[in-house]
């Protein structure tokens, strides 16, 4: 986006001059046009200027879920009062405090004002907006349910807010005790331990096993330190460039999923998510198969993206949803006997909150569970090094007093 200055006069020719910011010429005499101005000159302003570099500021901000979350409400209490939504939009610009949140619904309210319908002004913004967003807001336009989806859009959103919290929180501790130990052991490598080196070296007693192998790490560090930090660092940038790969992102999700533990609760927050969104975008009036779609993109896992994907290729076909669901092999059974009993007693969008329900309570205790085996074995495990590494260090000092008792008798 660029910014223009132009000059137009206006039903008593009188002119108007001023700056806009749009994607081209055409953009701004189109909008000058819609105000009742005839443009005179339209002219792109060079150089960084104080609303470039504004631009440049939106591009590296991002929106968090929290304010998309507070505009759809606040939209949505808008609009049940009866506030006209454009009107109700340049309000929400105010107060927004987000700076790219403030430009995108400044832009969606002018596409609304150039003849757009709400989810095509929203569906130039996928950065924001996501393709679950746009598509339940078109189904709500539809269906003249604009404020009710907008309601089951905040929850559906507060939902992945919050399943997404979780799973950090209780992996948060874990990262951090292990970043502690592995801080720990490279400073006492790298600085406390040569200052014990010097002194085993020059006995001439057998050193214990610990104090060799600690003393091998030490010489190991000193002498290629450079170079292994050099490949560990190139092995993560080489793999975060991979992940950001289709095949990437393929491999690393199929292991996330095979993963002991964590693996399992993966699965129990995708099916949680896959539900839920399910669910609310029929109750919505989106068609099962665009759902199914717009679901796959949703759920966080792109090894269950591409079954989902599959599913809804073969509802295409003729096919119900029960029969492909068991064909993809990813869904539990629990899954696969409460859809097909919805599908067979037409109460399909029940058993999906079902589905939710217990995958919700099944995550929650699971990461509970996890936190409580995650605890011990990392005591254990910071307890075992603080062993070793005492042992190392103690061991040879009694066997040193050990050995001048001996030679002073």
């Amino acid at each position: 986006m660029a910014v223009f200055a132009y000059k137009a006069r206006d039903e008593r020719g009188s002119l108007v001059a001023g700056t806009m910011d749009a994607d081209n010429h055409r953009t701004v005499s189109a909008h000058l046009d819609s105000m009742g101005l005839f443009p005179v000159s339209v002219s792109e302003k060079k150089g960084m200027s104080r609303a470039s570099f504004e631009d440049f500021l939106t591009k590296l901000d991002r929106v968090k879920l929290d304010d998309i979350i507070f505009f759809t409400r606040q939209l949505r209490t808008v609009i049940k009062a009866g506030v006209p939504l454009i009107s109700g939009l340049k309000a929400l610009e105010e107060q927004t405090n987000s700076r790219k949140l403030k430009k995108v619904i400044k832009k969606v309210w002018q596409d609304l004002d150039r003849g757009e319908s709400f989810s095509e002004a929203l569906d130039g913004h996928g950065e924001v907006f996501s393709d679950l967003y746009v598509s339940m807001v078109k189904a709500g336009e539809t269906g003249g349910v604009l404020d009710e989806v907008l309601e089951r859009l905040a929850q559906l959103l507060e939902f992945q807010m919050k399943t997404r919290e979780t799973f950090k929180s209780a992996m948060r501790y874990p990262a951090m005790v292990v970043g502690a130990i592995i801080i720990a052991f490279g400073i006492l490598v790298t600085f406390v331990i040569p200052k014990f080196a010097l002194l085993f070296k020059g006995s001439t007693m057998k050193l214990p096993l610990p104090t060799r192998i600690l003393l091998g790490l030490n010489e190991l560090v000193q002498a290629y330190g450079v170079y292994l930090l050099g490949g560990v660092v190139g092995i993560c940038i080489a793999g975060y460039v991979y992940t950001r790969t289709e095949q990437g992102k393929l491999m690393r999700d199929h292991l996330m999923l095979k993963l002991p533990i964590v693996g399992a609760i993966l699965l129990k927050i995708c099916m949680s998510r896959f539900a839920y969104v399910q669910e609310n975008l029929i109750r919505a009036g989106v068609p099962i198969v665009t759902a199914l779609e717009i679901v796959a993109r949703t759920v966080g896992n792109l090894v269950i993206m591409r079954k989902i994907v599959e599913i809804s290729q073969k509802i295409e076909k003729g096919r119900g949803i029960a029969r492909p669901m068991k064909d993809s092999g990813i869904f539990p059974p629990l899954v696969l006997h409460l859809i097909a009993t919805g599908e067979d007693t037409g109460s399909l969008e029940e058993m999906l909150r079902e589905v939710s329900a217990h995958y919700d309570s099944e995550v929650s205790y699971s990461l509970a569970r996890l936190s409580s085996w995650i605890e011990p074995i990392l005591i254990t495990f910071l307890g075992g090094m603080v062993l070793f590494i005492a042992l190392a260090v103690f061991l040879p000092w009694w066997g040193m007093m050990e050995a001048m008792k001996h030679g002073g008798g």
